[in-house]
C-alpha cells in the first residue's frame, strides 16, 4: 500500500511539474514573441511585427503588452481598430493611468468625444494629481470648447511642471481663441519667441503650427505662406506640415497648390500612412472624386490596405457611385474590420434599392461585429452618418444591454425614445436607472410617471410616486406626480390639495400645469383649469400626455 502511495506521489509530482514547465514555456515563448515584434518593429518590418503579435494574442488575448504594441501598429497605419486594442490594454491593467490616458488621446484623434469623456472619468483620485492627466484634460475640453476648463488645466500642468515651456505654449494657444485683443497679442508674441527657440526642435514646430493656423483664421495670406514654407524647412517637421502647406496653398488660390499636391502623392506612394493621410485630406477639402481617381491608380498591395480599401469605400459612397462601391466591397476581405466593409455594402445596395439584399449584409456586419463594444460603436456611427434611425436605435439597445456603463447609450436613447414618442421605450431605460441606483429620487419619480400613463401596475406607481412625494413633498416635479396618482385613483380633493401647496409660479410650468388643469376640472373649476390647461401647450408631451390634456380640454 505504502508502495502505491509512493507511485502515485511521483506520478503527481511528474504531470505537475510538467504543467509547470508548459506553462513556464507558454510565457516565456509571449515574451520572447513581443521582443521579436519589437525588433521588427525597430526594421519597419510591420508584417512580420503584426505576425508575432497575433501567436501572442492567440495564446493569450489578454496580454497587455501585446495590446499596446496593436493599438500603436493601428495608429501607425491609420486603423480604426486602435480604439479597440487601446481598450483591451485598459481591461488588462485597469489600474494603468498611460493606458488610460492613451485610450483617451486615440479615442480623441477618432472623434469619439464620448469614448474620451467616459475613459477621462475613470481616472483614480491620485492619477488625477498628475500633470499627464491634466494634459489630456486640457485637450479634452479644448476639444469640447470648454475654454475655462481647458485653461484650468493647462495652469495646473505649469503649477506642476514649471520649467516646462509645454504648457506654455498650449495657454498661449487657448488665449489666441479668445475675443481680447491684448491676450491675443501677448499669446502671439509667447508663440514668436518659442519659434525661435533654438534648443527644442519639436516646441519650435509646434509654436510655427500654432502661428499658422492663427494667420490663416484671420487672412493674413502672406504672413501663412512664409511660415509654412519656413515650418517645411525644420528639421523637425512631420509629414502632416505638408497637408497644412497645401490649407495655405488651397487658401491662398496658389497656382503651386497642383504641382505641390503631385509631388507630395509621389513621396507618399510607398507609405500607406502618408498615402492615407494625403488622400483623406484630398477627400476632405478638393473632392472625394479627386481622392478616388488617386488611390485607384496606387500599386494593387497599396490598394488592398485596410485602411486605404476603407477611404476609397467612403469615396465612392460620398459620391453615390453604389454600383463601383458594391462590386470593389465583393472582391475584397478587410479582415478585423470586416463588420465595416459589410456595411458598407449594406449602404451601396440600400442605395441601388436592393432592400432584401441590404438587410442580409447588415445581418453579416453585426455577426461580424463579434459583439465587441468599439465595433458596434463603429456601426452605430455609419448608421448615425447615413440617418439609418431603426439601426441606429437597435445598435443603442446592443450597447447599452451589454455594456451597462456606457451611459452615453442611455442618454441617446432617452432623447430618440422622448423625441419619437416612445413610452414604453422611456419606461424601461428609467427602470434600469432605479434599478442601479435605487436612492435616485428623480428617475424614481419618472418610473413612477411613465408607469402611470401606461397602466403598468406590476411596477407599483401609486406607492413609489406616494414614496418619493413623501421624501421630498416641495419639489414640484414629485408632487405633480404624486397628485396625478391620486387623480387616477378618483380622489380628486386630495390631489388638488397637494395642488395648492406648491408656489404659483411652479403651478404654470408647462410640465406641471397641464395635470393641475385636469384635477382644477374634475374638481369643478372649468375656467381655472382651462387658463392651466393652456400652460400644457407650450410642453413636449408624451402620447398619453397629449391623450389626456386633449380630453380634460374638451367642454371647457
Amino acid at each position: 500500500m505504502r508502495k502505491l502511495i509512493v507511485i502515485v506521489l511521483c506520478c503527481t509530482t511528474v504531470l505537475l511539474g510538467g504543467y509547470a514547465g508548459f506553462r513556464g514555456y507558454k510565457v516565456w515563448k509571449q515574451r520572447h514573441m513581443v521582443t521579436m515584434a519589437r525588433d521588427f518593429l525597430a526594421k519597419s518590418d510591420l508584417r512580420n511585427a503584426v505576425l508575432c503579435l497575433n501567436q501572442v494574442l492567440g495564446t493569450n488575448p489578454q496580454n497587455v503588452e501585446a495590446s499596446r504594441m496593436m493599438a500603436n501598429l493601428c495608429e501607425a497605419t491609420r486603423s480604426p481598430n486602435a480604439l479597440m486594442w487601446r481598450e483591451r490594454a485598459l481591461a488588462g491593467n485597469p489600474r494603468s493611468l498611460d493606458d488610460r490616458l492613451a485610450l483617451v488621446r486615440t479615442a480623441l484623434g477618432l472623434q469619439d468625444l464620448n469614448t474620451a469623456t467616459n475613459t477621462l472619468q475613470g481616472v483614480d483620485v491620485e492619477g488625477r494629481k498628475t500633470a499627464e492627466y491634466h494634459n489630456v484634460a486640457g485637450a479634452v475640453a479644448l476639444t469640447l470648447r470648454q475654454y475655462g476648463e481647458a485653461e484650468q488645466h493647462i495652469r495646473e500642468v505649469v503649477r506642476l511642471e514649471p520649467a516646462n515651456p509645454s504648457p506654455q505654449l498650449n495657454l498661449a494657444v487657448l488665449r489666441l481663441h479668445g475675443t481680447n485683443a491684448e491676450a491675443n497679442a501677448e499669446a502671439r508674441a509667447v508663440l514668436n519667441g518659442l519659434a525661435l527657440n533654438p534648443t527644442n526642435g519639436h516646441l519650435r514646430c509646434q509654436a510655427i503650427r500654432e502661428l499658422i493656423s492663427d494667420a490663416a483664421r484671420n487672412k493674413q495670406t502672406n504672413t501663412a505662406l512664409s511660415l509654412s514654407k519656413k515650418l517645411l524647412d525644420q528639421t523637425n517637421s512631420v509629414y502632416s506640415d505638408r497637408l497644412l502647406r497645401l490649407d495655405v496653398l488651397l487658401a491662398a488660390k496658389h497656382p503651386d497648390l497642383q504641382p505641390t499636391i503631385a509631388a507630395y502623392q509621389c513621396e507618399a506612394i510607398t507609405d500607406p500612412a502618408k498615402t492615407h493621410d494625403l488622400a483623406s485630406w484630398q477627400m476632405t477639402r478638393v473632392s472625394p472624386s479627386d481622392a478616388l481617381a488617386w488611390l485607384i491608380t496606387l500599386p494593387p498591395a497599396m490598394q488592398t490596405n485596410q485602411a486605404l480599401a476603407f477611404l476609397a469605400a467612403q469615396c465612392r459612397e460620398s459620391t453615390h457611385d453604389w454600383k463601383g462601391l458594391e462590386n470593389t466591397l465583393a472582391k475584397q476581405s478587410w479582415g478585423d474590420l470586416d463588420f465595416i466593409r459589410y456595411a458598407m455594402r449594406t449602404r451601396a445596395l440600400r442605395g441601388m434599392d436592393m432592400g432584401s439584399a441590404a438587410k442580409l449584409e447588415w445581418d453579416k456586419a453585426l455577426k461580424a461585429s463579434n459583439n465587441q463594444k468599439q465595433a458596434l460603436i463603429a456601426l452605430l456611427r455609419l448608421a448615425g452618418q447615413w440617418q439609418w434611425l431603426g439601426e441606429s436605435e437597435d445598435l443603442l439597445w446592443s450597447i447599452l444591454n451589454q455594456f451597462p456603463s456606457e451611459q452615453w447609450a442611455a442618454q441617446a436613447l432617452m432623447q430618440s425614445s422622448y423625441a419619437n414618442g416612445q413610452t414604453r421605450n422611456l419606461m424601461t431605460l428609467v427602470a434600469k436607472d432605479v434599478k442601479k441606483s435605487p436612492n435616485n429620487l428623480g428617475a424614481k419619480n419618472n418610473l413612477a410617471m411613465l408607469a402611470l400613463l401606461l397602466d403598468a401596475s406590476e411596477l407599483k406607481p401609486h406607492d413609489m410616486a406616494r414614496e418619493v412625494y413623501t421624501q421630498a413633498s416641495t419639489n414640484a416635479s414629485f408632487a405633480s406626480t404624486y397628485a396625478f396618482s391620486l387623480f387616477l385613483q378618483g380622489k380628486n380633493t386630495e390631489a388638488l390639495k397637494v395642488f395648492e401647496q406648491l408656489k404659483p409660479k411652479e403651478l404654470e410650468d408647462p410640465s406641471v400645469s397641464g395635470y393641475y388643469g385636469m384635477v382644477l376640472k374634475a374638481t369643478g373649476d372649468r375656467v381655472k383649469a382651462k387658463r392651466y390647461l393652456e400652460f400644457a401647450l407650450k410642453a413636449k408631451l408624451l402620447p398619453e400626455e397629449k391623450k389626456l390634456m386633449d380630453k380634460a380640454r374638451q367642454g371647457i
